[in-house]
């Protein structure tokens, strides 16, 4: 991929940040906004892309409206805006790991890289292992114990072959020399409804699923290299003793590919005063999730990182 001009591209946008505001900046939409959300209602992405949707209404004065494209794991959504004019009118909140591990697993008619602009990350969806609440598992090592002695016996859930969710379970066994049955669903509210429902013996859930459950499913333990502020007694897989790579997918805010730099500095700087907002942590602590900030160029930087460093995780899945 070619990233030295996309980076060159998302450092010039990310200057904005030092801008006093948005008031400075020329551009402004003159009509309403869409923000394309590639996943159903009711999930994490489409909690952020709500709230950010808000943030951005309240800066840009102009109303946003919430655009629900689900399907291909976010891959409809993205080609979509990747044909939109580059007029700022048509952008996108998504989970930007999950379309690059997309990618990676298998072809898709768009590459996050180089065929959009990346303007902010918003939030960051962490990955958990969680049992049904009478399971006899009562820690991760327990559960661990079991997998071991028992190799390709268990059957854990994730959220579809390749997605970020299977990407991190596998990489949580693989790292510990592990060995289950993967069993995929389709959507995280379906994967907690099998751990509800003691369809599988664990499942790997994004930690903010597991909120308002307490009572109903047990959390093991977090893939993650600290502790999640809204569910702090669930420890970190670290602190047993396993190895791990820290697996979460970015959530970021995307335009069209050559969105003008002018139009881009004033949505970063929209986005980065939003997710600084007490309103934005409000908004998404409902839903269970944190902000989690970052600049064009340094979301770039980390879905590069996280590339990486599932690759070998995804070649073994091929």
């Amino acid at each position: 991929m070619e990233r030295r001009n996309f980076l060159i591209s998302a450092a010039a946008v990310t200057g904005a940040v030092a801008m006093p505001g948005i008031a400075l900046a020329q551009w402004r939409p003159r009509r309403p906004v869409t923000l394309i959300v590639p996943f159903p209602t009711g999930g994490g992405t489409d909690a952020y892309g709500r709230a950010v949707a808000l943030g951005l209404r309240e800066r840009l004065g102009v109303p946003v409206n919430v655009v629900n494209k689900p399907g291909g794991g976010g891959v409809n959504g993205a080609a979509e805006l990747a044909r939109a004019r580059a007029d700022g009118l048509t952008l996108m909140v998504t989970t930007g790991g999950a379309l690059v591990m997309g990618g990676m697993f298998k072809s898709i008619p768009v590459d996050l890289f180089d065929d959009l602009t990346t303007l902010g990350q918003a939030g960051s969806l962490q990955a958990a292992v969680a049992v049904p609440f009478d399971s006899p598992y009562q820690t991760l090592g327990d559960l661990f114990d079991a997998v071991r002695a028992a190799p390709d016996s268990l059957r854990w859930a994730h959220t579809g072959r390749g997605a970020f969710l299977h990407v991190a379970g596998q990489s949580l066994l693989d790292a510990n020399a592990l060995s289950a049955v993967d069993v995929p669903f389709a959507g995280g509210g379906k994967v907690r409804a099998a751990v509800l429902g003691s369809q599988v013996d664990f499942a790997v859930i994004g930690i903010h699923q597991a909120v308002g459950f307490e009572q109903q499913m047990r959390v093991l333990g977090l893939i993650a290299p600290q502790r999640y502020a809204l569910q702090a007694d669930v420890p970190t897989v670290a602190e047993f003793g396993y190895e791990y790579s820290f697996v979460d997918t970015p959530i970021t805010l995307h335009g069209p590919k050559d969105l003008p730099d002018e139009t881009a500095q004033v949505l970063t700087t929209a986005l980065q005063e939003t997710v600084s907002s007490p309103q934005f942590a409000k908004d998404v602590a409902a839903q269970g999730l944190l902000p989690a900030y970052l600049d064009g160029h340094a979301a770039v930087a980390r879905l590069s990182e996280l590339q990486d460093a599932v690759a070998p995780v995804i070649q073994a899945l091929k």
